[in-house]
């Protein structure tokens, strides 16, 4: 019986879980900054942050399953929807400690995942390569 070699399977999770873990932190950080920022450059009334997060996860779920799900060339859906875990429990927690709404907190849920299989099957087409002869 042949043995296989787990190595580069071990390595490619462990890139792709850098990848989620990197992006998705980096996001949220950077478009909630900017987010916050442009809040208090236009003095807008705080009644509006709740439609403000909702931009923000969709951008930010976006990029998290696109970057992360880029060099995985099957199974774009699932990888693109397992990447959008830390998004998810960052709305858990803001729905937990900020005091948000239920109903914010299930429309963050199904942006991120529907965003997630979205660009998780972009991201995976995307690395199909074409010969040309």
């Amino acid at each position: 019986m042949r043995k296989h070699s787990t190595s580069s399977t071990e390595k490619l999770l462990i890139k792709y879980v850098l990848k989620v873990v990197l992006s998705s932190v980096i996001s949220i950080l950077l478009f909630t900054y900017l987010f916050s920022r442009i809040v208090y450059k236009l003095d807008l009334d705080l009644d509006y942050n709740g439609l403000i997060s909702l931009f923000v996860v969709l951008i930010c779920s976006s990029i998290t399953a696109f970057i992360s799900v880029l060099s995985i060339k099957n199974n774009g859906i699932l990888m693109g929807i397992i990447s959008q875990i830390p998004i998810i429990f960052f709305s858990l927690v803001n729905l937990i400690f900020n005091d948000n709404s239920i109903v914010v907190f299930l429309i963050k849920l199904a942006i991120s995942l529907f965003c997630g299989a979205l660009f998780g099957i972009l991201a995976s087409k995307k690395t199909t390569k074409f010969k040309v002869k």
